[in-house]
């Protein structure tokens, strides 16, 4: 049995089947990309930071990436960020000071709503997490050896472990500190190696 088609038969197909795989793909793509930035609504006082140049360093993680820095293995880790779907971590210049942080503190409460989950606040290391519930997102504000962090939390942390951690970290405050000098003169250097 032999079927013979006119080639403008076929030409027509494929250009139609062509044009409706690349509106798939783009509806596709566009709805991601809407559906990604819909569930990590990101503050606008963090995204500032980044436009207003206060940032040194940004680290994004996800799930898996988040569990290759659980270098110990330690299991009060896996469980506190076992539902976050994305974490943003920045590493703060120069230009961002103490009072910085603590007016970040305060804006984060009175203008966006969010409350205070933790504060630890010592002679040498500071700590606060906020959080609110609807968008769900946590925010998370450091100094720790004259240097400030800020992270964006996506999804939800299982706040019962942070006492766990806090402890784990404040018995192995010296380790912990390197390893986390360690991972972020790699992502340093990688960084200078790219540019």
């Amino acid at each position: 049995m032999v079927v013979m088609m006119n080639k403008n038969f076929i030409g027509q197909i494929l250009t139609h089947s062509a044009l409706y795989i690349k509106s798939r793909a783009c509806l596709l793509t566009l709805g991601l990309l809407f559906g990604t930035h819909l569930s990590f609504g990101q503050t606008s006082l963090i995204t500032d930071l980044k436009k207003d140049r206060l940032t040194e360093l940004s680290l994004y993680f996800y799930p898996s990436t988040l569990r290759m820095v659980n270098l110990d293995k330690n299991e009060e880790f896996n469980r506190l960020i076992q539902d976050i779907e994305k974490l943003i971590f920045y590493k703060m210049n120069g230009k961002f000071e103490n009072i910085d942080l603590y007016n970040l503190v305060g804006q984060l409460q009175t203008e966006e709503s969010f409350e205070e989950y933790v504060v630890i606040d010592g002679p040498t290391k500071k700590f606060y997490l906020l959080g609110r519930e609807k968008p769900t997102e946590t925010v998370g504000l450091a100094l720790m050896n004259e240097e400030h962090y800020v992270f964006d939390i996506a999804g939800s942390l299982e706040l019962k472990e942070i006492p766990k951690l806090y402890q784990y970290i404040s018995e192995n405050d010296s380790t912990f500190q390197s390893k986390f000098s360690q991972i972020l003169n790699l992502v340093e250097l990688g960084d200078d190696i790219v540019d």
